[in-house]
């Protein structure tokens, strides 16, 4: 067995909790109000403690889920702007989507027979009619460049089921963020899964600076031989980039630029990057794949000149660094079908 990542989002027991998750209920409790900047503020904590709290805070059950631009609701009574005692009603919890709840536990099926010695991945279909496929572990980094009107969220949702079809957990562990909740298909107890999949800014930020974390302590062991691979699957980053772009670029720049060597892998989708302030991203990713642009400015400044005339939502060309230009059709595969027989 491989060595398997730790990685709780929030920690699982009490044992676990923050020192500070104390003063941070009562600071709650005082002010009516949940934020990770408020946390931050008051306590005189970084901003990634203070974020590690809000969510032990949501998995204790303090606090609520993150609901768009709407303040985390307060699930314990608390004062209110008027400094009145508020007293929550609780309500019946949702229930669960059963594809969501009865998968968990990985099974080997005929898909792991095409398993390469290196780290590939599936893209589509070629000029030639054949699989193309991409070598993680010689570029290290995919970009992939489409508006909503085209292939790329079925490209992602292509990769993510049948690279966990071919992979053990033990091979191979997973962060999935989703910057446009709902368009990435990921069973919610997928055993790949290092947390939940992640559609909340503030968590996102949270798993790059642990990947920058796990990188390092994995620079400093002896041996790379017992690490388990880890694929950060990002849909939508522009949306996930907007809410703290200084932190956000910081962190998985220094990701994308020394992951590949200690088993950290990026596939980055985004509706569009401008090179002109994410200059530092876009030199560590040798491996993009563009599909049409609305026009040929943006095809220009992706880096692929030739996507302004492609002429279906599936087709795409993907650049390397050393193997030029090919240009592919995205084959959209069941990915629920895939991962109901992969996982028990």
């Amino acid at each position: 067995m491989g060595y398997m990542l730790s990685y709780h989002l929030p920690p699982e027991s009490p044992q676990e909790r923050d020192p500070l998750f104390d003063q941070a209920v009562g600071l709650i409790q005082k002010l009516g109000v949940a934020s990770a900047s408020l946390i931050q503020r008051h306590l005189k904590l970084g901003y990634a403690r203070a974020a590690r709290l809000l969510d032990e805070l949501e998995q204790n059950g303090i606090i609520g889920e993150v609901n768009g631009a709407k303040p985390r609701e307060i699930l314990i009574p608390h004062k209110n702007r008027e400094g009145l005692t508020v007293i929550p009603k609780k309500e019946a919890e949702p229930a669960k989507i059963e594809f969501e709840e009865t998968l968990a536990k990985w099974k080997k099926t005929k898909y792991a027979n095409k398993k390469s010695d290196d780290f590939e991945i599936e893209l589509g279909i070629g000029e030639n009619k054949k699989e193309v496929n991409l070598n993680l572990e010689k570029y290290g980094n995919l970009l992939i460049i489409g508006s909503q009107f085209t292939g790329t969220v079925d490209l992602l949702n292509n990769i993510l089921a049948t690279t966990l079809a071919k992979y053990s957990p033990e091979e191979l562990r997973l962060i999935v963020i989703d910057g446009n909740n709902g368009d990435i298909v990921i069973p919610s107890q997928a055993a790949h899964l290092l947390t939940s999949e992640i559609v909340d800014p503030e968590k996102s930020v949270t798993a790059f600076k642990w990947s920058v974390m796990e990188i390092e302590r994995r620079a400093k062991a002896e041996s790379q031989k017992n690490f388990s691979k880890v694929l950060i699957l990002i849909n939508s980053f522009n949306q996930i980039a907007s809410f703290s772009p200084t932190e956000t670029e910081y962190n998985l720049g220094r990701i994308l630029a020394t992951g590949r060597k200690y088993g950290f892998f990026v596939i980055m989708g985004s509706d569009y990057l401008n090179p002109r302030t994410t200059k530092g991203l876009m030199a560590n990713i040798p491996a993009r794949l563009v599909f049409k642009a609305t026009d040929k400015r943006v095809a220009r400044e992706a880096g692929i000149a030739e996507a302004a005339d492609l002429s279906s939502p599936d087709e795409a060309i993907l650049e390397t660094m050393y193997e030029g230009k090919k240009k592919i059709t995205i084959d959209k595969v069941d990915v629920k079908k895939i991962y109901g027989e992969i996982y028990k």
